[in-house]
């Protein structure tokens, strides 16, 4: 049997990816098999074993697949965006966030997994380590962000750098939760500009300091 090229592999390991989305989405990922999944993806169990260690893994790189990381995305706007400007690259950045949950659907699929269909076994929860890790990163980049706004003469903060990124984090994961949980009743996208807007500008006032 003739070995499989690198994009071979490449499109069976995605084949892979993409069968546990549908079963994981419908099922949960406690109830769904690597029998399930090997036959939704027209490969064999061995198939799976050969890119995935297990169903942990498995689940890890379908989050992976998809996962943005905040630090990566503030590299990527601050090209486009002054430094001296970080009211406006924290504002893109949550914009940005909030226009691809509602937009891109193999990313609300995998968020809903990991949201509603991810059950907490004895052995803890399967992406916990994961979104974990990517939680306090994003945090990190929210605190920097907050420290760098408040450094400006322009604005001035209502609370701490932690407090604040503690709270943008909570509207962020609020917004997630309602959107998946009820997309037919709450549109993440509606007049979302104005709704950020509201929420920084509860958290950022204007400042009364006289530039030097």
């Amino acid at each position: 049997m003739a070995r499989k090229t690198k994009l071979e592999s490449a499109q069976t390991r995605a084949q892979i990816l993409d069968a546990a989305e549908i079963e994981m989405l419908a099922r949960g990922v406690t109830q769904t098999s690597l029998e399930r999944i090997a036959r939704r993806a027209n490969v064999t169990r061995g198939a799976i074993y050969w890119h995935f260690a297990d169903k942990g893994a498995l689940l890890e790189a379908m989050v992976q697949r998809t996962a943005q990381p905040l630090r990566d995305l503030r590299e990527c706007l601050g090209q486009h965006i002054p430094g001296d400007e970080p009211m406006r690259l924290l504002r893109e950045m949550l914009l940005h966030g909030i226009s691809r949950l509602a937009n891109d659907e193999q990313h609300r699929r995998v968020c809903h997994i990991v949201f509603h269909r991810c059950e907490i076994t004895e052995q803890g929860n399967a992406t916990g380590a994961l979104i974990g890790a990517m939680f306090d990163d994003s945090r990190e980049v929210l605190i920097s962000l907050c420290n760098e706004i408040a450094q400006t003469d322009r604005l001035q903060l209502v609370l701490t750098p932690k407090d604040t990124a503690d709270v943008i984090i909570a509207y962020i994961v609020g917004l997630y939760e309602c959107s998946l949980r009820h997309p037919a009743t709450f549109s993440i996208d509606y007049v979302m500009e104005a709704k950020v807007d509201a929420v920084l500008s509860g958290l950022f006032i204007v400042s009364e300091r006289t530039p030097a």
